[in-house]
């Protein structure tokens, strides 16, 4: 008998990069369900494509200063 198959995209543990906290990321679901999707959307052109997600108190800060900072490396 074989074990039942794990979700191959699922929530995951992550790290955020500006302030280090530890933080639920569904970044990778199928479909796409994480906290993140409540909130508005950072400009695409504010990001870096290779950066990680924010943990939801950074990425509130940066939605509402307008603009995320290129520095911190957030995805969304």
């Amino acid at each position: 008998m074989t074990a039942p198959a794990s979700p191959a995209h699922a929530i995951k543990r992550a790290r955020c990069p500006r302030c280090g906290n530890a933080f639920d990321c569904g970044r990778h679901t199928e479909p796409f369900e994480c906290w993140c999707k409540s909130l508005p959307a950072v400009p695409a052109s504010q990001l870096d494509p290779r950066g990680r997600c924010l943990c939801p108190e950074c990425l509130a800060a940066a939605v509402a200063a307008g603009a995320a900072p290129h520095n911190t490396g957030e995805s969304r």
